[in-house]
């Protein structure tokens, strides 16, 4: 058997498969299947957490909390509607440090949840310092 044909065999069996389930497991199915996209793209993990974000984009601002945090960005909970590619700004705070963190972002997922933030223009210290964060979690 071909690779093609092995493959062509796998979609088939989940094509069957998602056709014979309730439309609310397809729904689910398919946030799994992004949420494990977005894992499989990301470059650095996260950590489950909650801080309190103070974030804008667009001359609007909001306040939420971090859901997850890594050296790469963050998954806001948030009920606002975003876009794919729309940037924000965030700030919050680092525990025992008195100096609020800023950083931009860029939104590469939406959700019902929330917001998926992939951070832009990460500085060496930037960096240093969420590593920091993210290994203390």
């Amino acid at each position: 058997m071909s690779t093609s044909d092995s493959e062509t065999s796998i979609y088939e069996q989940l094509i069957g498969l998602i056709k014979n389930i309730s439309e609310d497991k397809q729904i689910k199915l398919l946030e799994m299947l992004k949420q494990w996209d977005e894992q499989g793209n990301r470059g650095f993990d996260r950590k489950s957490c909650l801080i309190a974000v103070d974030y804008s984009s667009q001359d609007r601002f909001f306040r939420d909390f971090i859901q997850n945090i890594g050296a790469g960005g963050v998954f806001i909970e948030t009920r606002e509607d975003f876009t794919t590619g729309q940037e924000i700004g965030l700030t919050f705070s680092i525990p025992n440090s008195q100096i609020p963190f800023r950083i931009s972002g860029e939104i590469t997922r939406t959700s019902s949840r929330g917001v998926a933030v992939k951070f832009l223009k990460v500085t060496s210290y930037q960096e240093e310092i969420l590593n920091a964060l993210v290994d203390k979690m």
